[in-house]
């Protein structure tokens, strides 16, 4: 009568025991009103807007605002002046005054005025001018070498194009972040989750030594019963002490990603907890088709930056063939004595000054070749390009062949999670009327287990896989 009123209380605690795991056949994190929940795209926004490296990204646009103001300084209007005058023995040998303002155009173009005046017993006849000075204005025009593109204006086009250049550079930049901040989140997801189900695990083998040693004290069952379970549960707090190190890993990692506005870090308390899988599982991540796909990949933030860079030497390559022109240098000024404190009164268009300079280089052989040089870059960064929308469309197609291999892994992973519970339910029916032992019902349960871990580890690299498909199109930024 004892035997079976010993066996029977057995039975009620695996009965309780199976009652308890099967309840938690995924994983579920107790409803806590301490418990918060940090979901995947309020982390990214937080990584995005706070982490440093995303603020440095950030920089890279005011460098280019910063190049941009340096090359349009050279079209900046420039003032001048110069005095020099020499006295000897109470006597006046000259005296040189020249002033005005220079104004450089977009046109290659220079326009300026001023004011000269030249005076003393020794002067130059050619730096000599009437008694009141003279007044000029005119021009400067570059009709050979540097008519349709000079160094100024060269290195202006190269700083526009370069602002949108950084703006690629940072797209690349929060890309990576993004795709390393991904991965430190689902690997901390599946170490929290991880933590639930040996957790559980422990609990319902604690339960089971107990009763099984209940059972073996009053001579119901084999104490080699009792060793079984209590080996069972020591499997189970190591596993259950490995997760622990895990999970405080994967937290250490993503706290390097959380940061708040005022750059200062942040730490990841336990209160904390990740989304729990039927969260996850309720949200469906859709592939576009393939024309959406190849306009994705055509303006991916590594080609665009690449063009940009060509587009940078294809100007540099026009002032190279510019340099093959001779320099050709027209200047012409307009002239006037200033009476009477007008600058215009007496102005007559016979009094000016002009002059025309010239030089080239007879083989031209330095410009031919710097000529040549930047058109075989050009040409080189074309075949470049080519290869790295070869590879960046390779990339996209296997980061959308893992998603969905690991789609379809995930439905069969549920599947499987389901059907090892019923046979975990089984065993134990078995078990209930005395057909199985507790051997078996211990490795059913650990099955289980495992296809929990197993499930648990498929979410994460589905969902990371996904991730892989906006980075593999540089869509992360």
């Amino acid at each position: 009568m004892n035997k079976n009123k010993t066996r029977n209380n057995m039975i009620c605690d695996l009965k309780f025991i199976f009652l308890s795991f099967s309840c938690f056949l995924v994983i579920s994190v107790g409803a806590q009103d301490s418990i918060q929940k940090l979901g995947f795209s309020d982390y990214m926004t937080i990584v995005k807007n706070n982490h440093p490296l995303a603020k440095q990204a950030d920089l890279k646009n005011d460098f280019a605002e910063a190049e941009l103001m340096r090359s349009r300084g050279g079209f900046d209007p420039m003032a001048y002046g110069d005095v020099n005058q020499k006295y000897f023995s109470d006597e006046q040998y000259y005296s040189l005054i020249d002033a005005g303002l220079r104004v450089p155009t977009w046109f290659g173009i220079e326009l300026y005025s001023g004011f000269e005046q030249g005076e003393g017993n020794y002067i130059n006849p050619q730096r000599s001018t009437p008694n009141n000075g003279l007044v000029y204005g005119g021009i400067s025009v570059a009709v050979g070498r540097g008519l349709f593109i000079d160094e100024r204006r060269a290195e202006l086009k190269k700083a526009k194009i370069y602002t949108d250049f950084t703006k690629e550079e940072r797209k690349i930049l929060i890309n990576e972040l993004m795709l390393q901040a991904s991965k430190v989140y689902w690997q901390w997801y599946a170490s929290a989750q991880k933590v639930d189900v040996f957790d559980q695990a422990v609990n319902l083998a604690e339960i089971r030594f107990e009763g099984i040693k209940r059972s073996a004290f009053v001579g119901e069952s084999p104490s080699i019963d009792t060793l079984e379970a209590l080996i069972q549960l020591q499997n189970r707090q190591l596993l259950y002490q490995e997760a622990i190190l895990d999970y405080n890993n994967a937290k250490e990692a993503l706290n390097v990603y959380l940061w708040d506005e005022n750059e200062i870090p942040l730490e990841i308390s336990e209160r904390i907890q990740p989304p729990s899988n039927e969260e996850l599982l309720s949200k469906i991540n859709i592939i576009e088709q393939t024309d959406y796909l190849d306009s994705l990949i055509l303006n991916h933030p590594q080609l665009v930056k690449n063009k940009l860079y060509i587009d940078q030497l294809e100007v540099e390559r026009r002032l190279k063939a510019e340099q093959l022109k001779p320099q050709v240098d027209l200047k012409y000024n307009a002239i006037n004595e200033p009476l009477n404190g007008n600058i215009m009164e007496g102005y007559s268009i016979n009094n000016y000054r002009w002059g025309l300079t010239f030089s080239m280089p007879l083989f031209l052989r330095e410009s031919r070749g710097e000529l040549k040089r930047t058109k075989l870059i050009i040409q080189d960064q074309k075949l470049g390009l080519d290869n790295l929308q070869a590879k960046i469309k390779y990339g996209v197609n296997t980061s959308i062949n893992t998603w969905r291999t690991s789609q379809s892994q995930l439905e069969i992973y549920n599947q499987t999670v389901n059907n090892v519970e019923r046979l975990v339910e089984g065993e134990q029916q078995k078990f209930d009327t005395g057909e199985s032992s507790l051997f078996l019902v211990n490795q059913r349960e650990m099955r289980f287990i495992n296809a929990q871990i197993g499930f648990i580890e498929m979410i994460a690299k589905n969902q990371h896989a996904f991730i892989e498909v906006q980075y593999s199109l540089g869509l992360l930024n």
